[in-house]
C-alpha cells in the first residue's frame, strides 16, 4: 500500500496507477495459482451470466422457498 495510508482523495495520478497495477498483478497471480477445475467453473458462470441464462447461476434461496 501507499506509505502513510493516504485517503483516495489525496492520491496523485501515479499513486492511483501504481495501486491499480499492483491490484491487477494480484488478480493475475491468483488466476495462475488456481487449478483448472475452478477456472472452468468460474468461466461457465461468467458465460451463463453473459448469455442471460439465470437458471444455471447458483443463487441463494430463502428458507420459505426451500420447504423448511
Amino acid at each position: 500500500m501507499i506509505s502513510g495510508q493516504k485517503r483516495p482523495q489525496d492520491l496523485n495520478y501515479s499513486e492511483i496507477m501504481s495501486l491499480k497495477s499492483s491490484a491487477r498483478d494480484r488478480v493475475v497471480d491468483a488466476v495462475y495459482a488456481s487449478n483448472s477445475y475452478n477456472l472452468e467453473r468460474a468461466a461457465a458462470r461468467v458465460k451463463s451470466a453473459w448469455r442471460g441464462n439465470s437458471a444455471s447461476i447458483a443463487r441463494p434461496q430463502r428458507f420459505a422457498a426451500m420447504g423448511c
